[in-house]
């Protein structure tokens, strides 16, 4: 490669080292915010939980007998990416949900989808999904709890005009050895028997919670409050692992860009060192001939 070549081709591979370099930064801020908000929504959390606490002991946990459906309905959530750099990670959302109904025996005519992700929405659609929603990812921290409030709704309508009976939320997030995992939650139906048993557990302070709110009342705007949050936290966790994935490939990327950066310094300083060497012979050459013409 000639030598001028070969310097805009190192200047080029430079800029997009800094490219690189800049989009792993910007990962790395992203996935720290996310997280400290799921810290925080994992604070009110615990809240809500101690409100479901007095609620049940006021006896305002509802006791349901509810009779499995002779022909169950799903909706899934699903939480992907719009963004690339990612790999693989909107394919393993529909593998991981294609395995899970596999093994629970859930037929593919008998499910919706809601996603999360222009990408995933395609990726869906071509694998036969019959997609019910689909919304863009949230590209601030500051959105997402409006985006988790959309899907809720549609949730909500499909439970009502698609007689859905099991809702899943299907997500990525990371894992304490910094690995990503995927993850399927239920969202419903609830497990109303686990909060009848917090009648039994004792309230830990002296100050007993007073209820001015109908129980009934009381115990559906909790229930709806708690399935924000958790949804929130589950897109948080989303674009957390989002973000750990695409710094993880920049960062293989950056490797690799060096690696090609000094096999191209060397090759470079070598032209350069030939191309020094021969103007050196030339002008030696040249000297000699001199010196001969004068002699």
């Amino acid at each position: 490669m000639p030598i001028e070549a070969l310097q805009r081709k190192i200047k080029t591979t430079k800029d997009l080292r800094e490219i690189v370099n800049n989009m792993k930064t910007l990962s790395s801020v992203s996935i720290l915010q996310y997280e400290q908000a799921n810290t925080v929504l994992d604070k009110y959390q615990r809240n809500l939980r101690d409100a479901f606490h007095a609620l049940a002991l006021h006896n305002g946990i509802p006791s349901l007998s509810v009779q499995p459906s002779s022909h169950p309905r799903y909706l899934f959530i699903l939480v992907g990416s719009d963004n690339g750099m990612v790999g693989r990670f909107n394919r393993e959302l529909i593998d991981k949900v294609r395995s899970f109904m596999k093994e629970q025996h859930i037929l593919l005519a008998d499910t919706m989808f809601v996603t999360i992700g222009k990408r995933l929405s395609q990726l869906a659609e071509q694998a036969g999904f019959k997609i019910l929603a689909g919304f863009a990812t949230s590209n601030s921290v500051k959105t997402v709890t409006s985006l988790a409030g959309q899907a809720i709704v549609r949730m909500e309508e499909a439970v009502r005009q698609k007689h859905i009976s099991d809702i899943f939320a299907c997500f990525h997030q990371r894992a304490k050895n910094a690995a990503v995992e995927t993850q399927i939650r239920r969202i419903l139906p609830v497990d109303v028997a686990a909060m009848q048993k917090l009648r039994h557990k004792k309230w830990e302070t002296n100050n007993f919670p007073m209820l001015s709110t109908p129980p009934a009342q009381m115990f559906a705007a909790l229930l709806s409050e708690i399935m924000m949050i958790t949804l929130s936290k589950q897109i948080n966790s989303s674009l957390a692992a989002e973000h750990w994935t695409r710094m993880t490939n920049m960062q293989n990327a950056e490797k690799n860009i060096d690696e090609n950066l000094d096999k191209m310094n060397l090759e470079y300083q070598q032209q350069r060192q030939e191309e020094i060497t021969g103007e050196l012979i030339d002008v030696i050459s040249g000297a000699n001939a001199i010196k001969k013409d004068e002699s």
